[in-house]
């Protein structure tokens, strides 16, 4: 169970490039990869038809905190790396080189070891449900001998122990609080047996502690990936009314249940893209994380979606990807089989693209036609760039002149011009600066 050398490589480079913040944000290419490993490790201990999908959803969320914890340490782990002896910036290939050790240990070996025991408590989980259903029929569970070719010490002395199923013993110990543990739980109706002594040896290693069955979390929140208290925690910004809040109230640290983790979380959304703001009438603001930041005309682009998302309109800054690409197929899927396939325009807003044209200095009044035309190759919505104040006349004139051409469909033409944008041209009517027709 590994991570591909593809999602690895672009992860690597956006820590490299500091393309996100290493301390309050986590990288999106390892949180995706990492999450979906584990809810296949975790997904597996439910039948398709199961009724607790309430159940399984705790555990997909605590494998979300889990993920985002994991990377976090991962690529602060590696930002520690990037510079020399002297405080320069490594080259890149070096930097790879001196990172590779946790990489590979994060994201091969060991991301092994935690699948494995993800599937094993996932199942756990899962049988405990059935279990306090069961209740009134077999009220008590029976500790099973290990399953491994060669067991451990650590729970023989608990094997064959019988105890109620509400019994206080399986949330201080159970089968998988172990890392690699194959014990389990059986069911019965046979009388109940006393509990061995306690000992330190078969005490709950950390990240395993608690029962999943009844948490929902596949592993614990005093695992070493999670920070010891709030202010230890980087993604913990509480405004100051709650700062003062949490110094008389002595804040009891709960990863699981903590609403700025979840924030963070949020902003990565399911497919690249991280949210970048939220706008009181409902306006968000998302930006993929491939973006190219550092075009020369990105900072107008950003600028445009701002003021679409503040009109309450939901925008996406896009990447540029190759066709033939699986995440092509996932943003640009309603190009493919339109004259637009294979191109990647720079945003949508509510769902329809837009690409923005720049011009190049020195500004000349023939730029304008180069900016309709050349977006107009991209898609049939395009904002173009008026800072020199051309007049409308002139523009209403190029746009004119394209109206009927073959492959220059035009349905929206809007004008960016001093920081604002304004529709000029919609499906056949032009409109004026004030708005009217």
């Amino acid at each position: 169970m590994e991570i591909s050398e593809s999602v690895l490589r672009k992860a690597l480079e956006n820590i490299y490039k500091k393309k996100f913040n290493v301390d309050t944000d986590i990288e999106p290419h390892l949180f995706e990869a990492l999450r979906d490993v584990f809810n296949k490790a975790t997904d597996g201990a439910f039948a398709a038809s199961d009724h607790d999908r309430d159940f399984q959803q705790q555990l997909r969320h605590s494998n979300d905190v889990f993920s985002a914890f994991k990377v976090h340490r991962m690529q602060n782990d590696m930002v520690a790396r990037l510079m020399d002896s002297n405080g320069n910036l490594k080259p890149f290939k070096q930097w790879l080189k001196d990172v590779l050790p946790i990489a590979s240990h994060q994201c091969g070996a060991w991301l092994k070891t935690e699948y494995d025991t993800a599937v094993l408590r996932a199942h756990q989980a899962a049988d405990w449900q059935q279990f306090q259903r069961e209740s009134d029929v077999l009220p008590n569970l029976k500790w099973m001998p290990s399953t491994s070719l060669h067991p451990g010490e650590d729970h023989r002395h608990y094997w064959g122990v019988i105890r109620p199923v509400n019994d206080k013993l399986w949330n201080e110990h159970r089968p998988g609080d172990r890392w690699n543990c194959k014990c389990s739980l059986s069911s019965t109706d046979e009388p109940i047996t006393p509990v061995p002594d306690n000992d330190e040896v078969s005490q709950p290693q950390a990240g395993l502690t608690g029962n999943p069955g009844m948490t929902g979390e596949t592993f614990s929140d005093d695992h070493p990936y999670f920070p010891k208290s709030c202010q230890d925690c980087d993604f913990y910004r509480p405004d100051l009314k709650n700062r003062l809040k949490n110094l008389f109230t002595n804040r009891v640290k709960d990863c699981y249940s903590c609403p700025y983790i979840d924030k963070c979380i949020d902003r990565l959304g399911a497919d690249g893209f991280k949210l970048e703001r939220k706008y009181p009438n409902g306006g968000t603001l998302y930006i993929h994380s491939d973006a190219d930041k550092d075009k020369n005309d990105y900072k107008a682009i950003l600028t445009i979606a701002r003021i679409f998302a503040k009109e309450g309109k939901t925008v996406r800054i896009t990447p540029r990807l190759h066709h033939k690409s699986e995440e092509y197929r996932s943003i640009y899927g309603s190009l493919i089989g339109t004259r637009y396939e294979r191109k990647c325009p720079d945003f949508q807003v509510d769902g329809v693209f837009y690409e923005y044209e720049g011009f190049i200095k020195p500004w000349n009044k023939k730029k304008v036609g180069r900016m309709l035309s050349h977006g107009l190759d991209q898609s049939s919505r395009i904002i173009i760039d008026n800072t020199k104040g051309c007049s409308e006349r002139f523009i209403r004139k190029q746009i004119m002149a394209r109206i009927h051409l073959p492959k220059q469909a035009i349905d929206e033409v809007w004008i960016y011009e001093k920081g604002n944008v304004r529709l000029f041209y919609k499906d056949g009517t032009f409109y004026k600066n004030n708005g009217g027709n």
